[in-house]
Order: C-alpha cells, then sequence, then structure tokens
C-alpha cells in the first residue's frame, strides 16, 4: 500500500470517526438510513471501494460506541441497535450505575469490533477457496440457482420467524418479492438502488406521510421540548481492560466472536436482544444481571455488524444476511463506473493483506480518536447533541439524497415508485416485520418469482 493510500484511509477513517460519533448520540437514529446512503454516494461520486469499506468499518467502530451513551446516561438509545439496552441501562441508572455501565459499555465496544476483526478475517481468509462453488449454479424448475441464494433464504426464514410478527413477515416474503419484479418490469430494466433506499427511509417516511391524516396527525404531535436528565460521570480509564470485570471481558470476546460468524444469516438484533436476555436470567442479583447483559450486548452490536459484513463480502460475494442486505449493500451493487461491484472490484484489486490491514487499520483509528473523546466528553457531547441538532435536519438530508438517487434510477417514475416501496415498507415495519426481511427479499426476489412462476400449481 502506497503511502498516499495510508494517507487516504487516517483521512477517511478519521472523518468517518466524528460524522458518527455526533449521528450515534442522536436519539432515535437507524443505522440502515444513516450509514448506506452515504456508503452508496461515495461508491458513486467514484471513491475507490477499498477507501469505502475503511469509511465503513469506521463508521461502525464510531455509530456502535456512541449510541449507547445517550442509553447509559438518558435512557434514550441512539441507534436502533442500542434500543434492546435501555431496560438494562434504566435498572443500572435507578441504583445509581449510569457512570459504570457507560464506562463498561465504551470498553466492550473495542473488544466486541477486534475479536470479530479476528474471528471473521482469520474464518474468511480460510473459507475463501469456497466462495467460487456457492456462485455456482444449479438448475431448478428451469431457473438457474445461485448455491449462496440458500444460505439467503436460510437467513431470510430465520429473519422472518423471530420478527415480532412473524406470520406476516412469512407471507410479506412472496408478495414483495412480486411487488418489486413487477416494478422492474414496468420500469424496463433491474432497477436496485431506489428500491433498497426505498426500504430505508420507509420508517421516516410513513410517519412523515401519516402527519397528513388527522387521526394519525395526534400520535406524533409534540409539545414544548421533552426534559431530559442526564447522569453525571466520573473519569474514565484510557485503557479500556480496565474497565471490564474478568467475566465482563471473557463473555465479550467470547459471544463477539459466535455473534460475528451467525450474523452472517441472523439478525444483529435479534442475536443482542437474545444473548443479553440469557446472560441477565443466568444472575440472581437483577443488578449485576442488568450490567453483565448491558457490557456483553454493546460488544455484541460492533462484532456483529463487523461480522455481517466481511464474511458475506469476502467469502461468498452475495449479501446473505440482514447486516449485508442492509446497511452494507451498496458493496454488492452494480456501478456502472466500474462494471461491476464494489465487493468485486475490490477482490479483484487488492489482495487479501491489504484488505485486512485497512480494516484494522479503520478500526484502530476510530478507536484512537473516539475512545478518548467519548471517555472525557461524552456527557458534554451527548449535551450539545440534544439541544443543538435536531434529527429531522439529518434525515430530511437523507430524503433528499434518496429522491435524487430514484429519480437518477428511473426519473419521475422511479420516485413515484420509491414512494410506494417505502409506504409499503414502512406500514410492514410498523406492523412488526424486520426491515431486514425486506432487504433479503428485495436481492432474492428475481430468484424467487422465478421459482414461484416455475412450480406446478
Amino acid at each position: 500500500m502506497d503511502p498516499f493510500t495510508i494517507l487516504l484511509v487516517v483521512v477517511l477513517s478519521t472523518l468517518s470517526t466524528i460524522l458518527y460519533i455526533f449521528i450515534g448520540i442522536l436519539p432515535g437514529t437507524d443505522e440502515t438510513a444513516t450509514m448506506a446512503p452515504i456508503l452508496l454516494t461515495l461508491l458513486l461520486a467514484g471513491v475507490d471501494p477499498l477507501l469505502a469499506l475503511v469509511w465503513f468499518v469506521a463508521s461502525i467502530a464510531a455509530f456502535k460506541m456512541a449510541d449507547s451513551i445517550p442509553v447509559a446516561l438518558a435512557g434514550i438509545p441512539g441507534g436502533v441497535m442500542a434500543v434492546p439496552q435501555v431496560p438494562d441501562a434504566l435498572t443500572a441508572k435507578e441504583h445509581g450505575l449510569a457512570d459504570t455501565i457507560l464506562r463498561k459499555g465504551i470498553a466492550a465496544s473495542v473488544v466486541g469490533q477486534f475479536v470479530a476483526l479476528a474471528t471473521a478475517l482469520t474464518l474468511s481468509y480460510y473459507l475463501m477457496p469456497l466462495g467460487d462453488w456457492l456462485r455456482g449454479t444449479d438448475p431448478i424448475l428451469g431457473v438457474n440457482v445461485a448455491r449462496w441464494f440458500w444460505i439467503l433464504l436460510v437467513g431470510l426464514l430465520v429473519l422472518a420467524l423471530t420478527s415480532k410478527n412473524k406470520w406476516l413477515a412469512l407471507m410479506t416474503i412472496p408478495s414483495f418479492a412480486l411487488a418489486v419484479q413487477g416494478l422492474r418490469a414496468v420500469y424496463g430494466k433491474s432497477v436496485f438502488i431506489s428500491f433498497f433506499l426505498g426500504i430505508t427511509i420507509g420508517p421516516m417516511m410513513f410517519e412523515l406521510l401519516s402527519m397528513l391524516h388527522k387521526e394519525l396527525r395526534r400520535a406524533y404531535e409534540r409539545k414544548g421540548f421533552k426534559e431530559v436528565r442526564l447522569a453525571r460521570v466520573g473519569n474514565i480509564s484510557l485503557n479500556p481492560l480496565k474497565l471490564l470485570s474478568k467475566e465482563e471481558l471473557a463473555q465479550s470476546g467470547v459471544w463477539s466472536a459466535i455473534t460475528s460468524i451467525m450474523a452472517t444469516v441472523m439478525s444483529p438484533v435479534g442475536l443482542t436482544i437474545l444473548i443479553g436476555d440469557l446472560l441477565r436470567e443466568g444472575k440472581k442479583d437483577k443488578v449485576k444481571g442488568s450490567i453483565l447483559a448491558y457490557t456483553v450486548r454493546d460488544a455484541i452490536k460492533n462484532a456483529t455488524y463487523i461480522g455481517g459484513t466481511l464474511i458475506p463480502l469476502l467469502v461468498i460475494g452475495q449479501p446473505t444476511g440482514p447486516m449485508a442486505a442492509g446497511p452494507a449493500l451498496p458493496f454488492f451493487q452494480k456501478l456502472e463506473s466500474l462494471g461491476m461491484s464494489a465487493r468485486d472490484y475490490m477482490v479483484m484489486h487488492y489482495d487479501y493483506a491489504t484488505i485486512v490491514f485497512s480494516v484494522i487499520g479503520a478500526s484502530l483509528i476510530a478507536f484512537l480518536v473516539a475512545y478518548p473523546i467519548l471517555v472525557k466528553y461524552s456527557r458534554k457531547i451527548t449535551l450539545a447533541v440534544f439541544r443543538r441538532v435536531p434529527a429531522e435536519a439529518l434525515y430530511g438530508l437523507f430524503i433528499a439524497i434518496v429522491l435524487m438517487l430514484s429519480y437518477y434510477d428511473a426519473r419521475l417514475s422511479g420516485i413515484f415508485g420509491t414512494l410506494v416501496i417505502s409506504l409499503v415498507s414502512g406500514a410492514l415495519w410498523r406492523l412488526g416485520v424486520s426491515l431486514g426481511v425486506l432487504f433479503m427479499t428485495l436481492v432474492a426476489a428475481p430468484t424467487l418469482v422465478g421459482l414461484l412462476a416455475g412450480l406446478p400449481i
């Protein structure tokens, strides 16, 4: 790697880290809605895919470290992935331990990211020869079905069955696939980007357009400012390993390794909830159980995002899980400027050692920047973000990006098609269907519809 590329890795990692510290602390931000559009914009603007991966890995490190800070201090989640931590944070806060879980959560994020990197990169190296076989096809019902499709289908079914509304999620799979392929037939081409972004902003668009309905508008009305009390923060060691007990360190390390692999096909949110609940229920002392669960969940958040991105990216070459089919999906989309996907370009133009060096370097830089800032100024940053950064402005920016790219995809019809996809996605999300089900159905739609058409019934 030449010195200029190394410099770019440092600069992009630093910029991504600073940006996602503030985005992570914003209440109620959605990871897919805030990570995927920026990643896609970078790739469409011609940024080298390896540098885009550096940006993305650094954003994971910063976002997942920052989004639990408002949870610890105020019981308000930053990103969606921090929502499972709210009950444990409230328990700790009631016992005057908000300061404790803040420290442990930040430390566990560091452990989770690097354990996941070691696990995912090592596993990917040995499984890479399997990638060519997985990308092969077999004729079934007159359709050439890629072998990786069955991994995607297993993950899709598991995610549907773990959704809040499992039966609706299962029925949604063929229905949404038909809707996607129907719109593609109307467009006359295989549009992907605008559909992906339509799902991404679905919850936001559904709530925004609900304001046009008198009865629904009342549910979203706000009167005045919400009063938020932040807990005090004491001194925090700059050595993250000193902040964790032996049990917390061991549990964080083990579950980070396991869940980084499981996230290849399973939901990061589902894994975070499942493992945290198991650990909490295993403790007789309610407070100790909540602290352990909160800490390990912070490690799992990072681990699932890293493993769920790198294993499909490096081994399979297709988005086989909710993480790869959600925030990381732009890596798998064919880019006209490259004539191939960012993933294929990266694998063809860079050796494995360069990719490993880049992602580890991005993580190191992210933590070297974010850890001291969050350790020293977590309370001040949270106060500043809560007071001065309106989440609505951020959401407005992302909706504008989506509309622009939808027009780029299919002109005016692309905008209305995206509107349909976003409203359907938002409604299904409100009814308990995981957005991951929709992302993965989007990827599987051509094969699913082909198989449905070939069924002898």
